[in-house]
Formats: structure tokens, C-alpha cells, sequence
């Protein structure tokens, strides 16, 4: 897509703008894509803190559910045993959310902004290499050019 804009576009100018205008639209793809995980490693916590509170009252109302006086159990031992049953369940909905948050959604959003950065890089460098071919430059200082997105470790290895 590059070579052939480079061949019919006689304004290195415009084969710019049309090069970086594709650079841009893909870079907003990308941002796209990683915000959806950033956001659901937002929401996950809090999702995990509202399960929290939803079986924490439930708990409480399974615990203070024996209104007349005569169907109290005076079982303290099954009472605390329900009452830490109960508070567990409530507690593993934060763990989820805080499990889902660090350990799926962050370092997927992660990976995608790491992925987009490379790739982005690489075209960075084919739009250099196009323009360069454009403007008839001479091959050993394209080469030059486009070896200063290298690392020098990389550039000497």
C-alpha cells in the first residue's frame, strides 16, 4: 500500500500525511482494543467489593433470621460456624475481582499496548524507508537512516 502511494503520489509531502493518517487510524485501533481490558481491570476490583457486600448482608440476615425469642439456637459453636461459612463466601467474590484484575485483565491490556508499540514501530520504520525511496535517496543512507530505530546493541550484534 506504502510502494504504490510512493509510485502514483508525486508530493513527498501528501505520501507523508497519507502514510502518517494510516499510522494514527491504527494506533486508535489499538487503543481501542487495549481500553477494554484497562477498564474491565478497573471494574473487576469493585465488582469483586460489591459480591462482597451483597453476601455480607445476606450473611447477616441469615444470622439474625430467628425473630421469636423461642427459636433461638443456643448453639454458639453452629452459629459461628454458619456466620465464617457465610463471611467466606462473601470474601471470595473480592478475591475473583482483584484475581481477574492483576492477573487476566492488566497484563493482557499489557501485552496488547506492548504488541501495538512494536508494531507501530515497524511501520514507523517502512514509512521512513518509503518516503527516503520517494526522495530517490541513496540506498547507504536509507540503510543509515533506518538503522537509528535499532538499538546500538542490536545494531552491532
Amino acid at each position: 500500500n506504502g510502494i504504490e502511494l510512493a509510485i502514483n503520489e508525486r508530493e513527498s509531502s501528501r505520501l507523508r500525511t497519507f502514510l502518517q493518517l494510516e499510522l494514527n487510524n491504527i494506533a486508535t485501533r489499538h487503543v481501542a482494543g487495549q481500553e477494554i481490558f484497562l477498564y474491565m481491570a478497573s471494574y473487576a476490583p469493585a465488582f469483586g467489593m460489591l459480591g462482597t457486600v451483597l453476601g455480607l448482608i445476606i450473611m447477616m440476615n441469615n444470622f439474625s433470621s430467628g425473630a421469636d425469642i423461642s427459636d433461638i439456637n443456643y448453639n454458639v459453636a453452629e452459629q459461628f460456624s454458619r456466620l465464617l461459612s457465610g463471611m467466606g463466601l462473601a470474601l471470595i467474590t473480592t478475591f475473583y475481582g482483584v484475581f481477574l484484575a492483576n492477573m487476566i485483565f492488566l497484563p493482557i491490556g499489557g501485552k496488547l499496548k506492548r504488541k501495538s508499540e512494536n508494531e507501530l514501530m515497524l511501520k514507523n520504520i517502512v514509512l521512513e524507508g518509503i518516503i527516503s525511496i520517494h526522495a530517490r535517496e541513496h540506498p547507504l543512507l536509507i540503510r543509515e537512516k533506518l538503522m537509528t530505530f535499532v538499538s546500538l546493541s542490536k545494531r552491532i550484534g
